[in-house]
């Protein structure tokens, strides 16, 4: 049996439906079954499990030898994480994949308390005893689903990142393949894998937007100061501000761009396109 942690998120429902067809036993553990139905439908099993509350993390792993692991961004996340894990264990749990930051964000001197924590859980479930596997995905072609509002309001995609530098992107549902595969074939365990797409720049996303569109969407490089205030203004916490800052920084410095055939390896077909991943979500982009 699998355990799921995180299965109503972008990623996590990308790992249930990968799951689901595989036709393996597993488990979602959720905050609130309730709610969760609507994400994830009425023929997954849900538990409760809380994040926050070790013990109904136990409670809800029993019987499961497997977990994957996915947490929403929060300064708490690595006091939850490293709770979970240990619960896990306690639980019974034998082998956790974790879903952690990519390569240049999950580090020990990251900018960002996100992926400082990232590290830290790392470290911990590597001295937990436990067999371990630790995915590492690159930037999320589902990010840029937030420049829908300003596509549809202002015909323009403005993001505080260069229009040229190259960046390697990958569709959650390749990060759902791969956990999916790792969570049910030996072979991968104690091994870390940085899951990067094709490499594109934010100039290519915007010309293959106007082609779907058949209208000219330019893309405006803006100050990341200007992004910064915009951010404040909106009343963003500042360990978020921090984390999305940094983020841009790596970004910026080109080291997001590099490409491997880790989700070819590990999934068994080739990382989807940009042009796949706009043309599915076009609707997103019209009036």
């Amino acid at each position: 049996m699998i355990g799921v942690i995180g299965g109503t998120g972008n990623t996590g429902r990308a790992v249930v439906k990968a799951l689901e067809k595989k036709s393996v036993e597993f488990r979602c553990l959720v905050r609130d079954p309730e709610v969760a139905k609507q994400k994830i439908g009425e023929t997954v099993e849900l538990v409760h499990g809380d994040v926050s509350d070790h013990s109904s993390i136990e409670r809800g792993l029993q019987g499961c030898e497997k977990l994957f692991l996915l947490t929403g961004h929060s300064p708490a996340l690595a006091e939850q994480e490293i709770g979970t894990i240990k619960a896990a264990k306690r639980a019974g749990v034998n082998y956790i994949v974790k879903l952690s930051g990519g390569d240049a964000v999950a580090t020990e001197d990251c900018p960002s308390l996100i992926g400082r924590s990232h590290w830290q859980i790392e470290q911990a479930l590597k001295e937990s005893g436990l067999d371990w596997t630790i995915l590492r995905p690159g930037f999320f072609m589902q990010n840029l689903i937030n420049t829908a509002g300003m596509v549809k309001g202002q015909s323009k995609v403005m993001m505080p990142l260069s229009s040229t530098v190259n960046i390697a992107m990958i569709d959650v549902n390749d990060t759902g393949d791969v956990a999916a595969e790792v969570l049910t074939t030996a072979g991968h365990e104690n091994m870390t894998y940085f899951l990067s797409g094709h490499a594109y720049t934010l100039e290519d996303f915007s010309s293959i937007l106007s082609k779907e569109l058949g209208n000219d969407i330019p893309y405006l490089e803006i100050p990341l100061d200007a992004a910064v205030k915009a951010m404040k203004e909106r009343d963003m916490p500042d360990w978020l501000i921090d984390h999305q800052s940094a983020l841009m920084s790596i970004v910026n410095s080109g080291v997001a761009g590099a490409t491997n055939d880790n989700i070819a390896k590990l999934s068994g077909h080739a990382p989807r396109t940009l042009e796949q991943f706009v043309s599915s979500h076009i609707d997103l982009f019209k009036n």
